[in-house]
């Protein structure tokens, strides 16, 4: 009887073991990593909570694909550089060649707009990526706006930072000539209050940079453990999709 027992519970153990192998899902909790500097992309608001759509967007996507996680606050290229490792999942990601050699990415879940802002007293009026060859710019740290940028990186006078709100004091201060800041109108808003700047002293451009897809990412590195997440991952996005809810999630911002 005893050796019936040894039996049964070496064979439960067993479907244990292997459900946790061939469905990593199953196991412990995820990190979910986010740039909580880039309002109202993503940030912590005043009781320390994730807020944002890139972050809700996920929460949600990770939530229907019955996926457990925990949101960690990270600067973008610490996020990406643990990504990398195969420590968790990031969430508003860009698409470029270098980073697929290292990581791969979902479905795209939702897309945003580079908004050129000059001073108002100096106002530039943007045609093509050309214009920008002469002009000192400050853009976030990490983003990138399609090919067509990717390829006049190389030559044009930049400045990186990783607040928004920064780079649009280093424009009042003629510091630089522009600032690129995604996602869209919202996101000068947020950074023109967090800087104590009247909106009147900034000109907007009417043609957007770019309009740029988002991602989840994982690591490629470790495929049997993350293959079968990015599978849940894309079969929630294009349910969620279907059914308007990441539509209404960003109709909010």
């Amino acid at each position: 009887m005893a050796n019936l027992k040894d039996v049964c519970s070496y064979q439960v153990l067993s479907i244990l073991l292997i459900s946790l192998i061939f469905n990593p899902v199953s196991a412990k909790p995820i990190h979910l990593f986010y740039n909580a500097q880039q309002k109202p992309k993503a940030w912590i608001d005043e009781d320390q909570q994730p807020r944002g759509f890139a972050y809700e967007i996920a929460a949600a996507i990770l939530q229907k694909a019955e996926i457990k996680f925990i949101a960690k606050a990270v600067p973008f290229n610490r996020g990406i550089n643990s990504t990398k490792l195969c420590n968790g999942i990031m969430t508003g990601v860009f698409k470029t060649p270098l980073r697929e050699e290292y990581l791969s990415y979902s479905l795209p879940i939702m897309s945003d707009q580079a908004m050129i802002i000059s001073r108002a007293s100096d106002p530039f009026n943007y045609q093509s990526m050309s214009d920008l060859l002469n002009q000192k710019i400050a853009f976030l740290h990490g983003a990138v706006f399609g090919d067509r940028f990717e390829h006049i990186i190389p030559h044009l006078k930049k400045v990186t930072q990783q607040n928004p709100a920064m780079m649009l004091r280093l424009l009042v201060r003629k510091r630089v000539d522009l600032v690129i800041l995604n996602p869209g109108l919202a996101a000068v808003e947020y950074a023109a209050q967090a800087a104590n700047i009247d909106m009147k002293e900034l000109n907007i451009a009417s043609t957007p940079l770019a309009e740029v897809d988002n991602y989840l990412v994982t690591c490629n590195s470790d495929p049997q453990f993350f293959d079968p997440i990015i599978e849940k991952i894309n079969t929630a996005i294009s349910q969620l999709k279907s059914s308007g809810s990441l539509q209404k999630i960003m109709a909010k911002y």
